[in-house]
């Protein structure tokens, strides 16, 4: 089952951002240190935490750190803040290899959302066969999608392997059991992706 269809503004200790550009279709982070730039993923493997996979309104400003307001659970949403917040998002990835560590993933694009929704589904078929394990999801690729806006690209999300999860994962101070069903999303045509999976899970 997909996720999607606070009230909280966010919680915790502050974790380095791992984000999609949905336009490019590529993946970005940056070294836990001040002023760090940004720098490309090139291989995008890591643990996806979907059992803490949050959501709910989200506002994006250039200069500024994101407001947001989260869902009560997955099954409730909470109500607009206002102007120019957006449904969307919000998980943490590990990876010491690809991501130098834990890091927040949040998005508002529908493509992303869509791919989201996808992997949650396979998430919930697969964790009764692995118990008390996390899933290692790789990136196998992009598929474009355009419309009267342009073009923008979906990733292609998928679970490559389960594994323990990490010390150094944390866990949401606010956070909804991941079951739900999801805001509609718009329809992606696929095409072969022009990555495969490597043979070794390195992440």
């Amino acid at each position: 089952m997909a996720f999607m269809t606070v009230a909280s503004s966010g919680g915790g200790d502050f974790i380095p951002f791992a984000k999609f550009n949905s336009s490019a279709g590529r993946w970005f982070t940056k070294k836990d240190e001040p002023d760090a730039q940004e720098f490309e993923i090139t291989d995008m493997t890591a643990i996806f935490d979907l059992e803490h996979l949050q959501t709910g309104w989200f506002f994006f400003a250039a200069g500024q750190a994101p407001s947001k307001v989260f869902d009560p659970s997955l099954s409730e949403m909470s109500a607009s803040p206002g102007d120019g917040y957006r449904r969307g998002f919000q998980l943490n990835l590990y990876s010491e290899k690809n991501l130098l560590g834990a890091r927040e993933f949040s998005s508002t694009a529908s493509s992303v959302i869509d791919a989201m929704n996808d992997l949650h589904t396979a998430w919930e078929a697969g964790k009764a066969a692995n118990p008390n394990k996390v899933p290692v999801v790789k990136c196998q690729g992009v598929t474009p999608i355009s419309n009267k806006h342009g073009t923008n690209y979906k990733p292609q999300l998928e679970i490559i392997s389960w594994t323990d999860r990490p010390a150094d994962l944390p866990i949401p101070t606010s956070n909804s059991a991941a079951s739900a069903p999801p805001v509609a999303t718009a329809a992606a045509t696929h095409t072969p992706p022009p990555t495969a999976a490597s043979d070794v899970v390195e992440f």
